[in-house]
């Protein structure tokens, strides 16, 4: 809706109308966080906040900037970034996990001292802590950080603290005066992940006091060089210089961020707590159901989770882990966030652990919980197979590889030396790589009963197959032509048809939502509820 009019009159729209909603936005978000709507602006992601924030602190040679181990890629990828063009460095502080325990530190010592003796190191070596930045909701794991705890630690000494929210708004109640009291400087989230707006809104809240030297990534105007063609005055009549900064930053679509105000208002419809509260019931319920049925165990206590569970995988091998993840959106459409941990030296761990963080929105139900957990464990021991016997076959190879690089050694240097070359009296490995090495009969021989479609899977993984031939997985299900009525949305496009799964043991018939597709990624699909855009 708000796209079509833009189009009917681009430059009116631009000058006035796009403006002037993005002010209601803004206030209307500024009200649901908790803040003052003069230190909130709207921007379109949290990659473009991050630019904005690290900017503003202004690292120099010998500063010291310092992030959890938890930090996103590209928070961490930003501090690199800026660090090695200004000689400042970068601390990672380790941070592991416990369904005992809230997060520690890679010696089990609580968080907040291990940052506290970190940042006194710094200082006690003349360097400038420039920055402090932390998740309030981690990625992966999706874990509830202990925000105020740690923002006091940087408080109490001076320290700017960046909080990434990226996945709070609509996931927890927020509330950035609080967040400030403790001692957080710049807080940034994302609005298309649980706010269910669209992808393009995010916002970034800063501190009164520090928003001088803050700046978007894009420097844009908020006026033309024209003052026949400038903003309506109603767009821009009382802003602060750092709200008008980011008003305008070029021309871009601005109707994800217009689309906030619509996104607030349909939650309230339904109601804030409604929303919560089935999502973190669901999330717990999802959480405890998998790991009893897969027998493996839950990452982190209640009291740590929001709406993004964490179970471990009933795998062991990385490969295994990958493929289940493969196999899952190719054969039965479900996405989930996969990942791994390194040891827990607090845990006595001597290996990385396997990890799936299903997330709960209000389109998922305990039917496709239902449907996934299944659907691993029908998967997983096969997979685990696969993996096994393609890590003996990859160290076999390698070791194989040596041994023909060995006895070549003194037939090439024959050939070098008198110009022509003796045949090897050691036997030579024929084949090198791993389709004439699975196509070798006398390895085929030796493979167990067990691991009998153990090519057919490999040669799956490889994608040798494709996503549209059928793999002989999932033994225990059954595709079936019953449909389940649509919920709350009428479907008319064929990428959402309703499905259902037939197990043969014991559970019935677990049917999946009228999507067709389980996203249990984190995402908020605007086309299925969110706002006009």
């Amino acid at each position: 809706m708000y796209q079509i009019e833009c189009e009917s009159c681009p430059h009116e729209w631009m000058l006035g109308n796009a403006a002037t909603r993005i002010q209601k936005s803004r206030a209307k978000l500024a009200e649901y966080i908790k803040a003052s709507k003069e230190d909130v602006v709207l921007i379109e992601n949290c990659t473009a906040a991050t630019a904005s924030v690290i900017r503003a602190v202004g690292l120099r040679a010998g500063d010291t900037a310092i992030h959890l181990s938890t930090a996103y890629g590209m928070v961490k990828n930003c501090l690199s970034y800026c660090a090695a063009a200004t000689g400042a460095n970068v601390v990672e502080v380790k941070v592991e996990f416990s369904c005992r325990m809230a997060p520690v530190s890679r010696n089990g010592h609580p968080l907040d001292l291990v940052l506290a003796k970190t940042i006194d190191e710094a200082i006690s070596k003349g360097s400038r802590v420039a920055l402090v930045t932390f998740d309030y909701i981690s990625s992966c794991p999706g874990v509830i950080m202990p925000v105020h705890t740690l923002a006091k630690v940087c408080k109490s000494r001076g320290v700017p603290c960046f909080i990434d929210g990226a996945h709070v708004l609509g996931q927890l109640k927020l509330n950035c005066f609080a967040l400030e009291a403790s001692g957080v400087t710049f807080f940034m989230s994302d609005a298309h992940k649980w706010l269910f707006s669209p992808k393009g809104s995010a916002i970034l809240w800063v501190s009164r006091s520090a928003q001088t030297d803050v700046y978007p990534s894009v420097i844009g105007a908020v006026c033309s060089n024209s003052p026949a063609t400038s903003f309506h005055p109603d767009a821009i009549r009382g802003l602060s210089d750092f709200e008008l900064r980011f008003q305008y930053t070029g021309t871009r679509d601005y109707t994800p961020m217009i689309a906030v105000s619509d996104a607030l208002s349909f939650r309230k419809r339904i109601g804030e707590n409604v929303i919560l509260g089935y999502n973190h019931g669901l999330a717990l319920w999802a959480q405890e159901w998998l790991s009893t049925t897969w027998r493996t165990e839950i990452l982190v206590p209640p009291e740590c989770t929001a709406a993004m569970a964490h179970v471990r995988m009933p795998v062991q091998w990385s490969g295994a882990a990958v493929l289940l993840n493969r196999m899952l959106k190719d054969k039965y459409a479900m996405h989930v966030m996969c990942f791994a941990l390194p040891a827990r030296d607090h845990l006595g761990e001597a290996v990385q652990t396997h990890w799936v963080r299903p997330c709960v929105q209000l389109f998922i139900s305990r039917n496709d919980v239902l449907a996934f957990g299944l659907a691993v464990q029908e998967l997983a021991p096969r997979c685990d197979s696969v993996a096994k016997y393609f890590a003996k076959w990859q160290a076999s190879s390698r070791a194989r590889k040596q041994l023909r690089a060995t006895c070549m050694a003194p037939v090439m240097a024959h050939k070098i030396t008198l110009g022509f070359c003796v045949a090897p009296t050691e036997p030579v490995l024929q084949h090198e790589n791993s389709a004439h090495e699975l196509a070798d009969e006398s390895h085929v021989q030796h493979m167990s009963a067990e691991s009998s479609d153990v090519a057919a899977v490999a040669k799956y993984s490889a994608g040798n197959l494709g996503s549209g031939q059928s793999c002989s997985v999932g033994v225990g299900f059954k595709r079936n032509s019953s449909t389940s009525a649509p919920r709350r949305v009428e479907h008319k496009d064929a990428l959402f048809k309703p499905r259902s799964i037939s197990n043969e043991k014991g559970v019935g018939d677990v049917r999946q939502s009228p999507n067709s597709v389980i996203d249990f990624m984190g995402t908020a699909c605007t086309s299925l509820l969110g706002a006009s855009v």
